[in-house]
């Protein structure tokens, strides 16, 4: 009797289990994806002057939503809530411009990386600031956004502590007071910032080659949706739709890396 009732909830653990939709297959049945961002990270994603969101990885979702057949929900909230937003099951995905790092990787799953970039780092043009090495000074005032990787780099390879801030508008206000005497972020926000504030200056050399990666959920039903995002942005490079993107956000030709493509 026992040997039987064990069978029996085997047999309906299986048929249960062949009945819960994926994430992929909800996605499509409702008609919509949400996508949880920080729209303050120009060129990548930020709003247009008429409150639109617009960027690089906006244009890009957008034509994954097309592909899909399914509408954007975007969710614009604080960098530090983007991980706890997609935990808790309140959004599908992240698309930001998310660095793939081991640390991030225990507890979400990133797709095949998106975009190649670097970190660099700020200052203000009048610094004595050099070399972004010139920064491990024990003198030098750094800035951070809270919940990057940043602020961990800073503490893990110079033994001292950041200042922490929700956004980039905040950190640039410091720094352009003195409070702060250089930030580190990422080569096409900083390249963005100096262009449109001639007081900054990018320091020389990069921190660390970077990747970015749409992030999702590590559990089974997201495997779907990860495997086709995958494949999107493998599609998408092959048929040119991902240079166009790149060309007119980036300003220059996409050539194909051997490190990520």
């Amino acid at each position: 009797m026992k040997k039987l009732l064990v069978f029996v909830v085997i047999a309906l653990l299986l048929v249960s289990s062949t009945l819960v939709a994926t994430t992929l297959e909800n996605i499509v049945k409702k008609g919509k994806i949400v996508v949880a961002t920080d729209m303050t990270a120009v060129p990548m994603q930020y709003r247009n002057p008429t409150g639109k969101p617009t960027g690089f990885t906006v244009e890009l979702m957008e034509l994954a939503a097309k592909e899909m057949g399914v509408q954007i929900e975007w969710q614009d909230m604080a960098w530090e809530s983007l991980i706890p937003s997609l935990l808790s099951g309140k959004v599908d995905m992240i698309a930001a411009n998310m660095s793939m790092t081991l640390t991030r990787m225990k507890s979400i799953r990133f797709s095949d990386p998106y975009f190649l970039t670097g970190i660099v780092a700020i200052a203000r043009k009048d610094s004595p600031l050099v070399s972004w090495k010139d920064l491990a000074a024990p003198s030098v005032k750094m800035g951070a956004t809270m919940g990057s990787v940043h602020a961990d780099f800073i503490e893990q390879t110079w033994g001292k502590k950041a200042s922490l801030y929700d956004n980039l508008a905040e950190w640039m206000t410091d720094l352009k007071l003195g409070r702060i005497d250089s930030v580190m972020d990422d080569e096409m926000i900083c390249i963005e910032l100096v262009n449109k504030n001639p007081d900054l200056k990018i320091l020389e050399g990069y921190v660390r080659p970077d990747t970015y990666g749409l992030a999702f959920r590590q559990d089974q039903d997201s495997d779907s949706l990860v495997n086709w995002f995958n494949w999107f942005i493998k599609w998408e490079k092959l048929t040119g739709e991902y240079g166009k993107i790149y060309e007119k956000y980036v300003g220059k030709e996409w050539v194909p890396s051997f490190v990520v493509d």
